[in-house]
């Protein structure tokens, strides 16, 4: 029986270096806000030169988009290099979900995401490579494994854009709000009862009528 392709969803593996710069700058944008930080900073916090980072990422703006990738790296390629069978869809969705819930409610994640929100108005561009690199990118990879499923007649999407948006939305909905504005832990429980109704409900709508 044929399976289904698995998609590639991540530019080629970040480098040991590339990680501990990626991991130092995390935290220093965290500390003093994108436009504050200085690449200097970083630098020290990686243990590395200055034309170093250059070198392996070019400036400062790309240097945070790739901050932002390799989040979203990170759990896509959870998803996309699985080539489920009918029946594990539902398994294979939920997996995703609960690491995209478990990812985007970490203590870092929503402070990168106060963060973004912060700057974005007075540096529209911050707000624009978090968007592109993050929930668009994200959006956009979900979108065409779900669209593989759908050629296979395992799913009956007719706008799977809107279906990845959706689905994604409904798993983040009021979960983060509530983790961003009231800082407070969401138990796993409530995770995990979050994320069995969301993946039923869309399998509901979705699966093909036999």
């Amino acid at each position: 029986m044929s399976r289904t392709p698995a998609l590639q969803c991540s530019p080629p593996a970040a480098t040991e270096k590339q990680l501990a710069i990626i991991q130092a700058a995390t935290q220093i944008f965290l500390e003093q806000g994108y436009d504050q930080a200085s690449m200097e900073r970083i630098a020290r916090a990686a243990g590395v030169s200055k034309q170093t980072i250059y070198n392996q990422f070019g400036n400062k703006e790309a240097l945070f988009r790739a901050i932002i990738t390799q989040r979203c790296s990170e759990l896509l390629d959870t998803l996309l290099s699985s080539s489920p069978d009918e029946d594990g869809i539902e398994r294979i969705l939920t997996r995703f979900a609960t690491l995209l819930l478990d990812s985007l409610l970490e203590p870092s994640a929503l402070a990168l995401h106060r963060l973004i929100v912060a700057e974005s108005r007075r540096l529209p561009r911050v707000g624009r490579l978090y968007y592109e690199s993050g929930p668009e990118r994200g959006n956009r990879r979900l979108a065409e494994y779900l669209q593989t499923l759908c050629e296979r007649g395992m799913l009956d999407i007719e706008d799977p854009d809107l279906a990845a948006q959706q689905f994604t939305g409904a798993l983040l909905g009021s979960l983060r709000t509530r983790a961003l504005v009231l800082e407070e832990a969401i138990p796993q429980a409530e995770i995990d009862r979050v994320v069995r109704h969301t993946v039923q409900c869309f399998l509901a709508l979705h699966r093909p009528c036999r």
